[in-house]
């Protein structure tokens, strides 16, 4: 296996001066409307020009309704500590769209990335791509290009429509299923996880962490036609945990063909500890096909893997931590994480959110801890296009819904309103920016950068 980027790989195009992936992006195609349901017949035909890339592509699909982006890096950290030269495709970036295109932790250049747009630019003004399919397609032919030995690779919307299930997954991982882009997948949980399972295909292993138990029996029902061997979190998947604080967790894990004890978990949160689990499955299962993944690898793997903009704290006293929490379990998931991991004298909250989320239940499971809550919005070039944080009003309105005791502000520019919240923070305060992982990013560069 090659774990060296094949420098006899050429680009057929030359970028021209000045240009960005951002600008090509937009160029080359068409934004999606909010509660349009995807399909699969522009990114095959952009894919069919691009020589079919995805063919063959050894592929660890990860889907779900929360914690898919955290597999997928715990995932590609273990497969790269056994030494494999790994891919990793997560949505959204935070930073740079760049971040898309990972091999072996490393984003793809701009100078890259530009030239294998320009290269997919004929195909992709022939098919008109939303903005997803055309990253899709683009991700999967530098992944062939870069020859990596697996790609671990996050459904963007759904499953069984999103533009990445054109893959042929040896492991396909179900984080779990919950209410989230109700518009386009259905209003409940079994209609969501009928469109989510369409990921598992005949061939793969499957690995979930699904908990109800109607949507459990629809991901077996889906796994027993298929022939799919199936190992559910709680089930054939068992941790039992020793300690969680706001330096990670500690936990034994029994996954099939493998257990291991006191393992080391540098991320923060019960929830982190599950994903873990989830990932660690993944990638044993992995070793039916071929892929040797020995202890040290897993240890080392957990122990050190970070997940920007998940339960990330950025500074302390104040403590300033970003998670991007835009759905109810999403920001469950964090009110239990701050409470178990974090102490304050008061809480501030600095939230934003995309258009087309039920922003009051999101926001049900941090209201009751803040004492200061800053609505705001984010600025960021999205799958949707530029404009789609939600306005103030409607995100005020969601609130006064909640009938929350926390003092409310209001301020459309999210860096003034971290600024604010950090200046009236005392010491002992923690400032959680949160919501869309578009504000948490836009954060994230404002402060890494203000150096």
């Amino acid at each position: 296996m090659s774990h060296v980027s094949d420098p006899t790989v050429r680009s057929g195009a030359t970028p021209r001066r000045g240009r960005t992936p951002d600008e090509l992006l937009d160029e080359l195609s068409v934004p999606t409307k909010l509660g349009t349901k995807p399909g699969l017949e522009r990114v095959r035909a952009l894919l069919e020009a691009l020589d079919n890339p995805h063919r063959g592509l050894p592929v660890v699909h990860v889907g779900g309704t929360s914690g898919k982006g955290s597999t997928a890096t715990v995932a590609a950290a273990i497969l790269q500590a056994a030494g494999y030269r790994v891919g990793l495709h997560t949505k959204p970036h935070l930073q740079a769209v760049e971040e898309r295109f990972v091999v072996d932790g490393a984003p793809i250049s701009a100078e890259e990335l530009v030239r294998l747009l320009e290269e997919a630019a004929p195909a992709a003004r022939a098919v008109a791509p939303s903005w997803h399919e055309l990253t899709t397609a683009v991700m999967l032919r530098h992944l062939r290009r870069r020859a990596v030995d697996v790609a671990v690779v996050e459904v963007g919307l759904g499953g069984t429509y999103d533009s990445t299930n054109v893959v042929e997954p040896l492991v396909t991982v179900l984080t779990n299923v919950g209410l989230d882009h109700t518009e386009v997948l259905g209003n409940t949980v079994e209609e969501i996880a009928r469109d989510k399972v369409g990921i598992i295909k005949r061939g793969c292993v499957a690995v979930t962490g699904v908990r109800q138990p109607t949507v459990e029996g629809i991901v077996r029902r889906r796994c027993a036609d298929l022939g799919v061997p199936l190992a559910g979190l709680a089930q054939e998947i068992r941790y039992r945990l020793h300690r969680s604080s706001g330096e990670g967790s500690t936990f034994d894990l029994e996954v099939p063909g493998r257990r291991l004890d006191d393992l080391r978990l540098g991320l923060v949160g019960r929830h982190q500890v599950e994903n873990a689990a989830l990932a660690v499955a993944a990638a044993v299962a992995l070793e039916g096909r071929g892929f040797r993944v020995p202890d040290h690898a897993i240890r080392q793997a957990l122990a050190t893997v970070r997940v920007p903009g998940r339960v990330e704290v950025l500074r302390t006293r104040p403590t300033l931590v970003l998670d991007g929490a835009h759905n109810p379990d999403k920001m469950a998931a964090l009110a239990a994480a701050l409470r178990e991991s974090f102490s304050w004298r008061r809480l501030i909250g600095v939230l934003a959110f995309k258009r087309g989320h039920d922003h009051q239940a999101t926001m049900a499971a941090l209201a009751p801890l803040l004492d200061v809550a800053y609505l705001t919005r984010f600025v960021a070039v999205t799958d949707f296009g530029r404009d789609t944080s939600q306005g103030l009003d409607g995100l005020a309105a969601a609130w006064r819904g909640l009938g929350s005791s926390a003092e409310l502000a209001l301020d459309d520019d999210p860096i003034r309103s971290v600024g604010a919240a950090l200046a009236r923070a005392e010491p002992d305060d923690v400032v959680c920016v949160t919501g869309s992982l578009y504000l948490v990013g836009q954060i994230r560069r404002w402060w890494l950068g203000r150096d």
